[in-house]
């Protein structure tokens, strides 16, 4: 079926459809905090109830996607993504005998959200995203109003200890908040807001970061496109997160973003690939002229990643650490070594490459600002970039922009429908690909 027929609603391609996977991505960013507030309300609650539950929004996004309208030319790079960390892991669980699941959970979220993005067209993107920021902000503006009300209809405490292997001492009292919340002395502070760092439905104070920063690669993607209402939800949503949480990571992005908008476009394509190279070589380089330390600040979370990486051996190198996994939550690069080896990671580095076809301005601003976001968040944490709590609106941002851009050599009836996606000086890009 073509993609006329697909945007004319008719065959597999219905409404009610179209606003399932329209509704997924925000259902995944939200799941944990109803969840929580269920199990607040009595429900039973285990971690193998949120396996499942993240495992059936996998699939879900999968599924629909291809039955939807099947595989596309578009599918092959996000599933050689699975096949080729799934290799990886199969070698490593072989070696350490025992199961090396982190990083193909990961690689199936990648992949299962660009696949659905590669399927979604404006209008779906811009009300997941909507729908994602409405809910967000809902739920930060009780938490500011009211800490207690919000600690008792979601009792962060108690469903991370049941669902997450928490512990109790990692919460300020049974049913609160995470000792994380806590803004003490010397830690970095707007000081515009007086209460505990904030988590909204996220439940933690690291999703909620990476949310931010996500709302901020939107924006900074797709700001010409947006309505006035649009814009006003996504900026209010992202100021209120950054002063209340008092989010170091980004405070420090948004700027660059900003400065981004208007050089991403006439940067090199697909050199975004050189951050992590220059960063960790720039990490490196600092430890020898400043004596090494860790610590909850920016040069002690670069020194956990310096002495990860530099206590890895040969075999921790090419086929991960699985022992390491569990504390590698504030070393993202550490982490990446740890769950799939330097061949793993290679992967993942390539798929963020390519995914994105840069033939376009808007398309060089994703391809740019998500590799920023994300090679930059590497160096200072772990999972919270390939967590379920803002990965699937990356994701799927980024799917929405490979389906857009992708070169068209073949299809009149595809390139006519997806036309109107463009604007006039994209058609031009896209034209000037298209007959190269």
């Amino acid at each position: 079926m073509n993609r006329v027929a697909l945007q004319a609603g008719t065959g597999r391609d219905s409404v009610a459809l179209r606003w399932v996977m329209t509704l997924l991505p925000p259902f995944a960013i939200a799941y944990n905090g109803i969840f929580a507030a269920a199990a607040a309300a009595g429900a039973p609650m285990n971690n193998a109830i949120v396996i499942v539950a993240e495992l059936a929004i996998i699939l879900g996004s999968i599924g629909l996607s291809f039955f939807r309208d099947g595989i596309r030319r578009e599918d092959v790079a996000p599933l050689l993504l699975v096949a080729g960390i799934a290799a990886v892991a199969l070698i490593g669980s072989l070696v350490f005998e025992r199961p090396m699941i982190e990083g193909v959970r990961n690689a199936l979220i990648i992949a299962a959200f660009t696949i659905l993005g590669i399927r979604c067209d404006e209008r779906m993107v811009r009300i997941a995203f909507a729908v994602s920021c409405c809910i967000a902000l809902g739920v930060l503006l009780l938490e500011i109003s009211s800490v207690d009300t919000y600690a008792s209809i979601f009792q962060p405490a108690s469903y991370l200890t049941k669902t997450r292997g928490f512990v109790v001492k990692e919460f300020m009292d049974e049913n609160s908040l995470a000792i994380g919340t806590i803004s003490y002395n010397g830690r970095f502070s707007f000081g515009l807001y007086d209460g505990p760092r904030t988590s909204s439905i996220f439940l933690e104070q690291v999703g909620i970061n990476c949310f931010s920063i996500v709302i901020m690669v939107y924006l900074c993607t797709l700001w010409q496109r947006l309505s006035i209402a649009e814009r006003v939800l996504a900026l209010v949503t992202v100021f209120l997160i950054v002063v209340t949480n008092n989010a170091r990571m980004s405070s420090l992005l948004a700027p660059l973003f900003l400065i981004g908008y208007f050089l991403f476009p006439r940067l090199p394509r697909y050199w975004q690939g050189l951050i992590p190279v220059v960063s960790l070589a720039a990490t490196f380089l600092l430890f020898v002229f400043i004596p090494w330390r860790t610590g909850d600040d920016p040069v002690g979370r670069l020194g956990t990643t310096y002495r990860y990486l530099t206590e890895y051996d040969a075999i921790g190198y090419l086929f991960g650490v699985p022992a390491l996994i569990p504390r590698t939550g504030d070393t993202g690069y550490g982490f990446l070594i740890a769950s799939m080896g330097l061949a793993g990671a290679f992967i993942y580095w390539a798929y963020f490459i390519i995914v994105v076809p840069q033939n376009s301005d808007t398309s060089r601003r994703a391809a740019w600002a998500a590799a920023l976001y994300v090679y930059v968040w590497l160096l200072v944490g772990g999972t919270g970039t390939f967590s379920m709590k803002s990965a699937p609106l990356l994701w799927l941002l980024l799917g929405y922009c490979r389906a857009t851009y992708m070169p068209v050599r073949d299809d009149p009836a595809r390139r006519q429908a997806e036309a109107h996606r463009l604007t006039p000086r994209e058609r031009m890009a896209r034209r000037r690909v298209v007959t190269s």
